[in-house]
């Protein structure tokens, strides 16, 4: 029994051994892995700097990065645009709020809201206030509900 006993003691060390090594590894890895993202990090710091700075203009690689970032920015710009066309609402330039298109104001901060005027057709009669098109006999404005007299 005492031969059965000792090997058993010597397995279960050597599973305990075997389980510390794991463990050990395994941390290891996830601190390789940290490591090698905050390296992947720092690269897009520098690429983002040298965009944002210009530099390495003269490199054709670079230049055609930038240009390729250039137009991807463009098309955010543009679906955002129509996110908020479609959400019926600007971004305050003070704040960033979304405030309705309605709103002479933000209700945040209290800045006053650039609206675009609405192009018209010529002899059409227009709000005062926003631009957009008037019925004939309109006393107020359907758009931004104006008095017009």
């Amino acid at each position: 029994m005492a031969g059965w006993g000792e090997k058993f003691s010597k397995a279960t060390q050597a599973a305990i051994s075997k389980s510390k090594e794991m463990a050990e590894v395994t941390r290891l890895n996830v601190e390789i892995s940290t490591l090698k993202q905050n390296i992947k990090d720092l690269y897009m710091q520098v690429g983002e700097y040298v965009i944002q700075e210009g530099l390495l203009a003269d490199n054709d690689d670079v230049a055609g990065k930038r240009k390729e970032i250039e137009g991807i920015q463009a098309n955010i710009q543009a679906d955002e645009a129509k996110i908020n066309e479609i959400k019926n609402i600007n971004i305050c330039p003070n704040c960033g709020s979304e405030v309705s298109r309605n709103s002479k104001f933000c209700d945040k901060c209290g800045t006053e809201m650039i609206r675009e005027t609405i192009n018209a057709p010529e002899n059409v009669n227009v709000c005062k206030n926003c631009g957009a098109p008037l019925a004939e006999d309109a006393v107020f404005c359907g758009k931004c509900g104006s008095r017009q007299e």
